[in-house]
This record gives structure tokens, sequence and C-alpha cells, in this order.
């Protein structure tokens, strides 16, 4: 029975590799798994010609006989074919790379023998993989032993293996496919969405935390209230005003919270003329009494004017939380100054304590949502821990930056730039 032809294996491979594919991607993934099945059958034509013509050699060139013209001729028509096949892998080979840049996401090809062949511009970045070079085996190529141990998997189970593996810092998740003899990782960067997921599991957890607390001091106190009102207890003043603290304290958290999703909320800013100066003159006038009441003196320096386009609510709780936070963690006899200037196209406005300070551990970290310094300290000034997390969302929202310094038991210094843009 005679073998079938090399353009039959050819055809034959493609079409299994099409129907493999088809049960484990898209359309798009399939055909160029396809198309690589193809370079892989090539390859095997292309290896059989090549035992083929060293077998010539070694019977040698003398014909004698009409036999050894019969056997020639098919030799050359051999040698011919061969040529003409490898002319065609060649011109074939530089799909691999092509089809492997074409897939979105870091993607990457081995060879049976774990020599990687191709890999896109987004996985030699996210891998830290060197420029193209025939000598990057697997274990290098994917820096993970989990990696690697699901390449293998793959080969030799059939069928396609999903890993997730943390690979220089990020979280990643590999899903691997063979492809005839070679195998292709496909690599996604999971890394931010786990941040995103850990932030919100955070949250909940603290905002939850945050709500609890007051609401329980709520009941405590009214059931106290209850019995002291029964018998006429020289308590009941005191018990009134620190319900009323607790219930202050559960409607701040709530508003905040409200700020915090209205700040965060995507979309175009309905944006208007604002002064900034009539802002913080506002904000001083209004926080004044407080600021006597614990003996720390306000002070500013400003311009005429400061006029940019921005939401006044935004830029009101900006400077509100900053002067406020500015009083809160002050000392007696300590003092708060506000300034305001203009550097280039943008306004800069700082306020200046000199109070408490913050530690240099924690600078970074002030901006995040229910991150206090000091817990016992915030609860009882009347904290909410998301006042500088509102002040740094409502700064960005307006393309501008807030920067800290500050020097424990000195005092501290928050400055904001604002861009300076025409109101429509």
């Amino acid at each position: 029975m005679s073998q079938p032809g090399p353009l039959l294996v050819a055809v034959l491979a493609v079409a299994v590799a099409v129907a493999l594919v088809a049960t484990t991607a898209g359309a798009a993934p399939a055909l160029a798994v396809a198309a690589l099945v193809v370079l892989a059958a090539g390859a095997h034509w292309a290896g059989e010609r090549h035992r083929r013509r060293a077998l010539l050699q070694r019977l040698g060139s003398p014909r004698r006989g009409a036999g050894w013209d019969v056997l020639g001729a098919a030799v050359d028509a051999a040698v011919d074919e061969r040529e003409r096949a490898s002319a065609e892998l060649a011109r074939i080979e530089p799909w691999r790379s092509r089809l492997v840049s074409s897939i979105e996401g870091p993607a990457l090809l081995f060879s049976g023998d774990e020599r990687l062949v191709a890999a896109n511009e987004a996985a030699r970045t996210l891998l830290g993989i060197p420029e193209p070079r025939s000598d990057v085996m697997l274990v290098q190529a994917l820096g993970s032993a989990t990696l690697s141990t699901a390449v293998r998997e793959a080969q030799a189970v059939g069928r396609p293996v999903q890993v997730d593996a943390e690979v220089r810092g990020r979280d990643l998740r590999a899903t691997v496919s063979a492809v005839a003899d070679e195998i292709l990782v496909i690599v996604a960067d999971r890394t931010e969405q786990r941040r995103v997921e850990e932030l919100r599991r955070n949250f909940v957890v603290n905002a939850s935390h945050e709500l609890k607390t007051p609401a329980t001091s709520i009941r405590a106190l009214t059931e106290a209230l209850q019995v002291a009102l029964s018998s006429d207890s020289p308590r009941t003043p005191d018990l009134v005003e620190r319900l009323v603290e607790e219930s202050d304290r559960l409607v701040h958290i709530v508003h905040d919270l409200l700020d915090l999703r209205r700040l965060e909320e995507p979309g175009p800013l309905e944006r208007v003329a604002v002064d900034l100066v009539a802002v913080v003159e506002d904000v001083l006038a209004g926080l004044h009494p407080g600021a006597e009441e614990v003996g720390v003196e306000l002070a500013a320096e400003l311009p005429g004017t400061a006029r940019i386009a921005g939401v006044p609510e935004d830029v009101g709780l900006v400077v509100h939380n900053l002067v406020s936070n500015a009083i809160r963690y002050n000392r007696a006899g300590g003092s708060v100054t506000v300034r305001l200037e203009r550097d280039a196209g943008e306004y800069v406005l700082s306020v200046a304590d000199t109070g408490i300070g913050i530690p240099r551990r924690d600078l970074q970290r002030v901006f995040e949502r229910f991150y206090r310094v000091d817990v016992a300290r915030s609860r009882e000034r009347g904290g909410t821990g998301l006042g500088l997390s509102l002040v740094r969302h409502a700064v960005e929202r307006h393309g501008g930056s807030i920067d800290v310094d500050s020097l424990l038991g000195t005092g501290t210094t928050f400055t904001v730039r604002l861009p300076i843009e025409p109101v429509d």
C-alpha cells in the first residue's frame, strides 16, 4: 500500500489542528493555530526529503542501464521537490512571529524541545524576555516553575491547562495549549484587578467597622439615658451630650461616604468659575470659632483674586478638610497658615500647621481611605479617616496634584496645585 504524499500529510495536519483548536478557542485563534500546524508538517516533510537525499549520496552517482536511469530521474525529482518545499518553508517561517504578535495580550510559542520560538512585545515586556534569540529556553522565558510545569502538562495531556502564578511581583493567569508539537502560552496580567478587589474588600470591612462603632455607642447611650430619665439622674445632661456627639460622628461618616461616591463617579465635570480666594475666606470664617476654642490661630496670605474652572462643592471640600485637619491635629497656642499664589499655569494652595506632625513612614498612606496615623486620637477628635482621601479625589478630578511634607513634633504642610483653565 502506498504512503500518503507530502501534500496529503500537510492537509491532514491542518484538518486535525482546526478540529482540535475549535473545541478550545475562538475562530481567530483557530486559524492562527492551524497555520502553526502547517509549519510543523512542512518541517517534517523537509526532514524526510533530507534523509532521502542522504541515502542517494550513499548509493553513489553511477548510472548503469535503464534501471539506474529511472532511479536517477526519480531522485532528481525528489530533490527538486525538496528544494521547492524548503523555499516555501523559509517563506512561511516568519509567520510564527507575526501570528503570535497579532494575539492581543502577552503570548509565547515554544517548540517541543522547550525552546522559545516566538513571543510578542507584550510578553517580552511583562516577563523581561531578552531580544529574539534561539537559545532562550522555557524556564528562562517564563521565570516561573509553576508556568513551566503547566507547559509540560499541556504538552503531555494534549489539552489546554490554566494556571495562576506570581512572576516578577505580578499576578498572572496563563492559558497553555498544545498546537501540534508546539506549545502556545497566552498570559493575562491580573495584578490591577486583584488590587482593586482587595481595595473593595478592605473598604467594605472598614466602612462597616466605622459605622458600627457610633451606632453601637448610640444604642448604649440611649439605653443609659432611658434609665437616667426614669430616675431623674444628674448624669442625664452628660449622656445627652455624648449621644449628640456620636450621632454627629455617624452623620459625618455617612456624608463622607456619599462625597466619596460622588467624587468617584466617572464622566465630565460641570465646571463654573470659582474664586479660590473667596472659598478660602469662607472656610476660614466658618472654622474660626472652633479654632479659637482650642487656642489655634488662623492666618491667610491671599492675592486679590484667583479664578479657576471647577466644581465649587469640590473646591470647598478640599480647603475645608485641609484647614479643619490642621486645626484638629494642632496644639494649644499653635497656628494654621493658608497661602495661595500663582505659579505659571497653576494656582498653588498650601495649608501649614504647627501641630503634632506625621511620621515619615505614614506620609504616603495618609491619603488612603480610613487610614489613620493614630486611630485613638483621630476618633477622639472626630475624624472619620476619609477626609484626606476625599481631598485627593477632588484634586485629581480637577487635573491637579497634592503633596505632603511633615516633621514629627513640628508641623505639617499640604500643597495643592490646581491648573488654571478658562471657563467655557
